[in-house]
């Protein structure tokens, strides 16, 4: 088992307190000014360490960063394909959906997660202004 140091703490709080579903890349900047020898390096070693004790989780981001998210209860996200935004969608999970996958896999299906792709309203809304 792990110690949990001072700089791991504080990487998970930067995830679980901040509902903006951070990337490595903001979570250093935050603490950079706190702790001047953090190197990004330590943030994304931090972080999968902490995604591995399954305290938070990963979402893949295919050509952009990967944010995380400290909120652990079953939920989606919508991502704005035009400014990356990332937001959860609280729908109620659908398990038939699991089974469904097992069915048609030789997988084990454990779960899954959506990410629904789209635009945002202050995307939709500088669309309509220019």
């Amino acid at each position: 088992m792990r110690r949990q140091s001072k700089i791991r703490q504080a990487i998970y709080e930067a995830v679980t307190k901040h509902p903006i579903h951070p990337t490595a890349e903001w979570i250093y900047r935050l603490l950079k000014p706190q702790h001047p020898s953090l190197s990004l390096g330590t943030v994304y070693r931090n972080l999968g360490i902490l995604e591995e004790q399954g305290k938070i989780r990963r979402i893949a981001s295919q050509g952009a960063a990967d944010h995380f998210d400290g909120d652990l209860q079953p939920h989606f996200h919508a991502r704005c394909r035009v400014c990356g935004e990332l937001r959860d969608v609280f729908l109620p999970y659908d398990k038939g959906l699991d089974q469904q996958a097992q069915q048609a896999t030789d997988f084990l299906i454990e779960e899954h997660s959506v990410v629904f792709s789209g635009i945002c309203p202050a995307c939709q809304n500088k669309k309509k202004d220019a």
